[in-house]
């Protein structure tokens, strides 16, 4: 296999939290060189607990791992002169502030175009750069409430609206960052270009979204792939196991496949009577392995309800390379997906706040030890120690 397919791109990560950096971190898995970008305060996700010895907690080695990392205060003296060189000589930036925030500190689109046109900028807001919405506040949760998310799953259950578990709103617009930059990059190849890419949650939401169609028709009837409404039951041994397929309308394949008689059963039973009926016969059963031979060969699946953890102890988990430890004691994903003749994983490391910040103004900037004392002096930058 060749190296990774990014090997030469490097790439300017200004982003915080989650829908910027799982960009990032992808970007690095596929060999880019990413340099991450933090505030003397840190990413919020650097205290989320637990956190270890160097102040790293795993969700921030989730979202970025590989990537080198510089402290740069944006506020102080030099700051914005330091990301503006490193933008020089970046193939990609990301970027997930507030529009009119890069453009207070002359590191807009066009301050940083006009010196390497190259360059890829991609920056992920809540409502877009434009309209009369983009200087809205955006967080994952809001989103999940502007967008429709909360409230189509509260309706579709029938059910109160409840918050949702994931930060879907923030890491649909990471993934859906990394095909923009990637497609910016390919049509760089034949236009010798970069361009602004203009990533907004709200508009990944519901492009996302599955039943955005059915809604925006206006239907309002019965739905397939209505996986809110499939059972979930307990074999005797009391594992949970989630039957895939609408118990009300397969009843008379599910009570045939589990070995009940669908005679003994309403020709037209109720949701709940129904998954009452799946729980029942279910339960007759020793095992998920058991039960998953019972409905093997038919359309309806048994899968057992595995948490994270898990899955990761599996034998399809060992032999896919699900997990690498970065860190002592730090699992974390080891890759987003596998290619045949490419080398795509983690890079074993996650830095410290401002662990590379010397040696990337260094090797990166050219600066001596003089220009960056100076820099370190008026607070512009800062390192690990």
């Amino acid at each position: 296999m060749t190296g990774g397919p990014l090997n030469g791109i490097r790439v300017v990560d200004l982003t915080r939290i989650f829908s910027g950096p799982i960009c990032g971190r992808v970007l690095a898995d596929l060999g880019a060189d990413v340099i991450k970008i933090e505030p003397p305060s840190g990413d919020l996700t650097r205290p989320v607990p637990p956190v270890d010895d160097d102040g790293i907690s795993p969700t921030f080695s989730h979202m970025n791992a590989g990537k080198r990392n510089i402290c740069v205060d944006l506020k102080a003296d030099g700051g914005p002169e330091v990301v503006a060189g490193l933008a020089d000589r970046a193939d990609v930036l990301l970027e997930n502030y507030r529009p009119g925030v890069m453009a207070r500190y002359g590191l807009s689109y066009e301050d940083l175009s006009a010196r390497n046109p190259r360059l890829v900028f991609c920056s992920i807001t809540g409502f877009g750069q434009t309209g009369p919405w983009s200087h809205r506040k955006a967080h994952a949760p809001m989103m999940h409430a502007e967008a429709g998310t909360i409230e189509m799953a509260a309706r579709l259950r029938g059910a109160e609206p409840l918050q949702e578990i994931h930060q879907h709103g923030d890491l649909y617009a990471g993934f859906m960052s990394l095909s923009a930059v990637l497609a910016a990059l390919y049509q760089r190849e034949h236009t010798g270009a970069g361009q602004q890419l203009d990533i907004a949650m709200a508009e990944t939401l519901i492009y996302a979204n599955d039943q955005t169609g059915n809604d925006l028709s206006g239907y309002d009837g019965p739905r397939e792939f209505d996986t809110w409404n499939y059972a979930i039951a307990h074999t005797a041994d009391g594992q949970a196991v989630s039957l895939v397929g609408n118990p009300q309308r397969l009843l008379p394949r599910w009570v045939d496949a589990l070995g009940g008689d669908p005679a003994d059963y309403p020709d037209n039973p109720t949701q709940t009577e129904a998954v009452a009926i799946l729980r029942e016969l279910a339960a007759t059963f020793a095992s998920h392995e058991d039960l998953a031979k019972a409905v093997e060969g038919q359309p309806l699946p048994a899968a057992r309800i595995r948490s994270v953890s898990e899955l990761a102890a599996t034998d399809w988990a060992q032999d896919r390379g699900l997990i690498a430890e970065i860190r002592p004691g730090v699992p974390v994903p080891a890759k987003p997906f596998a290619m045949g003749d490419a080398t795509v994983g983690v890079t074993p490391r996650t830095a410290r706040l401002g662990e590379d910040t010397r040696a990337i103004l260094a090797e990166d900037l050219g600066m001596n030890d003089e220009e960056i004392n100076k820099l370190i002096a008026l607070g512009a930058v800062q390192t690990a120690d």
